[in-house]
């Protein structure tokens, strides 16, 4: 049996923490045993230790080099220009990396080497996982990362994560965006993420349910374009008054968004703010319509997934993974993203033609078994563990 150590850098509960605890959950129990170790005491270690997965904090395993035990503050999505340019990027990576990520790295190479580890998955973007990637490598462990997102990388990050043997890309488009940062193609791996197709299915409506609900799912932040999902909303409800909008989740931009909402003149019963709901995959299920409205590329949105497993037609951005999600004309609409009034014209050519809705969401469930299924996602991660310890078994 073989020791993998996970490590979860997320800050926030978002969907690369749950695509990890489906995986971790999903492993041959007989050849794999998992431990994660979250920077951040998220709330979310408990589904993971209630489902017999061991975890741990930096701050509790004592030598991880780092007493911060508090969340990040939040920045603005859009930093000052002279930190977007490249020479201050690297310069701010190198001295991170001397100043606090050497040191971790070093202790945490002590930890993993004692307890006894045998690989090390690193579920977050190189960025965030420069301490335990050069730390396996110091242990004499294979290490793998896990994009989950569309990053710049700076040639000191790219020098530091050079010894990672492979990259986990969640969607094509991620792959391509990687190989352009300048990451070795070669060790560039796409691997869909996966959603339990037995678990999500297709619900039926209730005789109750006379409006047609629009849904949108994820945290509320910039990137998500959800001003463009308010504007549509007035859109749509000018023509009709049988539609209902709702948006699930929580995040930086809530505040605005609802401030939005009333200077738009919509009305909760028209547009409803749910906050972060735990039964977000059930409330998926009941909408008629589930919105991807991100305006900057999102690698691969898990509620796009798990609106496909359970066979709702989707309306989304033409960018980053969307377009794997969603196939224009086959189980939903694309539109250009930030395009409010196209984002309208694609709901309501939806919500006018029910038997395009049903032929949509038919076509949604066949494309979550066919590319997005658990079984798959997680069949071939684990082949890729074995490819590595094999080699590493080789080499040593």
């Amino acid at each position: 049996m073989f020791r993998i150590l996970y490590q979860e850098s997320a800050h926030s509960i978002g969907g690369s923490v749950f695509s990890l605890l489906q995986l971790v959950k999903g492993l041959d129990g007989a050849r794999f045993k998992p431990f994660v170790l979250f920077r951040y005491d998220l709330p979310v270690r408990a589904e993971y230790e209630a489902a017999g997965i061991p975890t741990a904090t930096f701050a509790s395993i004592g030598e991880a080099g780092s007493t911060e035990e508090s969340l990040p503050v939040i920045r603005p999505a859009r930093p000052p220009g002279y930190k977007e340019t490249g020479l201050y990027r690297s310069l701010w990576s190198a001295r991170k990396y001397m100043a606090h990520e050497r040191g971790q790295a070093r202790s945490l190479s002590r930890w993993i080497k004692g307890e006894g580890f045998d690989l090390v998955h690193a579920n977050n973007s190189i960025i965030a996982n420069i301490p335990v990637i050069a730390a396996a490598k110091r242990a004499g462990l294979p290490a793998l990362s896990h994009q989950r997102g569309f990053f710049r990388f700076t040639p000191v990050q790219r020098f530091l994560t050079r010894h990672a043997e492979r990259y986990i890309c969640v969607s094509n488009a991620l792959a391509r965006h990687c190989a352009d940062e300048g990451l070795p193609p070669e060790k560039l791996t796409v691997i869909y993420n996966g959603v339990d197709t037995s678990v999500l299915r297709p619900a039926q409506r209730g005789a109750g349910d006379e409006r047609l609900v629009v849904g949108s799912f994820g945290r509320l932040e910039e990137i998500k374009g959800l001003d463009s999902f308010l504007e549509a909303a007035r859109i749509v409800l000018d023509k009709r008054g049988d539609v209902r909008f709702v948006i699930a989740g929580s995040g930086p931009q809530e505040a605005s968004l609802r401030g939005m909402a009333v200077r738009l003149g919509l009305e909760e019963e028209n547009v409803e703010f749910l906050g972060f709901r735990c039964d977000a995959a059930s409330l998926i299920a009941r909408c008629d319509i589930v919105a991807l409205t991100s305006v900057w590329p999102e690698a691969l949105p898990r509620s796009g997934l798990e609106a496909l497993a359970c066979g709702v037609p989707l309306v989304a951005s033409r960018c980053g993974g969307n377009i794997e999600v969603v196939e224009d004309g086959v189980n939903g609409i694309l539109y250009e993203p930030g395009n409010a009034p196209a984002l309208a014209e694609a709901v309501l050519k939806l919500t006018e033609d029910t038997a395009l809705r049903e032929r949509f969401g038919k076509e949604s469930r066949l494309r979550a078994e066919k590319l997005f299924a658990a079984d798959r996602h997680i069949s071939a991660v684990e082949q890729l563990y074995a490819e590595m310890l094999t080699r590493q078994k080789g080499v040593q």
